[in-house]
């Protein structure tokens, strides 16, 4: 059976998320770079990329090793398109972004990120906490010593307390439904998105999220070698708390 995250990252995804835009993405961005201060000249990860969003907006302020990885060749696609459209708006020299089909577990770099961003809950896919535990392992081996890695999750008590069971919208041609549960005795969150078109047409997209504490979290990262890890209720840098939306990890690779 092929896997959720498989089937349901396409370019009919970004339609869904239209509202995940250059804006937001501009101030992600800037947050993250308040939180972290990642070097510009030193290559950065982002992982799990999706369509380039931040990508374009970290080439823009001036990085010049960037990396963009995720399994989805279509949004790949969407990303390359999105950056060579943006090159040609440049004044500048544009720097070069590379983009890499992988999957996260098997992140194709060793000992070369100075930073790896995993923006957007990118984390928590796999079934298995094993499997999630090797997302962990892979952008530990792909960091270079000192290495730090940022990870912007959901917050698994915020989730929990303020689930909304069913929502709808309207967008042009076409009717969605979100229909949200628990599930596996509360460790995971699962979604169904169901699209009605005009015309009668419908489909279905379904996302499943482990559901990790901040403390599983931390262990996960200090079992994969990671230490200085600190966390955050938001990319601007807020408090952690059970009522934070979400839930910032910051680690840094351990010198040898």
């Amino acid at each position: 059976m092929t896997p959720w995250y498989e089937k349901s990252f396409g370019r009919e995804y970004l339609e869904l998320y239209a509202h995940r835009d250059a804006a937001e993405a501009r101030a992600d961005i800037k947050a993250v770079l308040c939180l972290l201060s990642p070097p510009k000249d030193e290559p950065l990860l982002d992982l799990c990329c999706g369509p380039g969003r931040h990508l374009r907006v970290l080439r823009d302020l001036g990085f010049g090793q960037l990396v963009g990885l995720d399994l989805s060749e279509e949004l790949l696609q969407v990303a390359a398109v999105n950056l060579a459209n943006a090159d040609s708006c440049l004044e500048r020299a544009p720097h070069h972004v590379q983009l890499v089909r992988s999957d996260m577990r098997t992140i194709p770099y060793t000992n070369y990120f100075a930073t790896v961003l995993s923006l957007f809950t990118s984390f928590g896919y796999f079934e298995t906490d094993e499997n999630n535990h090797a997302v962990f392992l892979a952008i530990h081996r792909a960091l270079r010593t000192g290495g730090r890695v940022l990870v912007d999750y959901l917050n698994r008590d915020y989730v929990i307390a303020n689930l909304v069971e069913r929502d709808e919208k309207a967008l042009p041609g076409r009717h969605v439904q979100n229909t949200r549960c628990l599930t596996d005795g509360g460790r995971r969150v699962a979604k169904t998105i169901t699209v009605t078109t005009r015309t009668g047409g419908k489909r279905e997209f379904h996302e499943s999220v482990r559901l990790y504490s901040k403390a599983e979290m931390v262990v996960m990262l200090q079992v994969s070698g990671f230490i200085d890890i600190h966390c955050y209720g938001s990319l601007d840098g807020q408090a952690y708390n059970p009522e934070s939306r979400r839930l910032i990890l910051i680690a840094r690779k351990k010198d040898h």
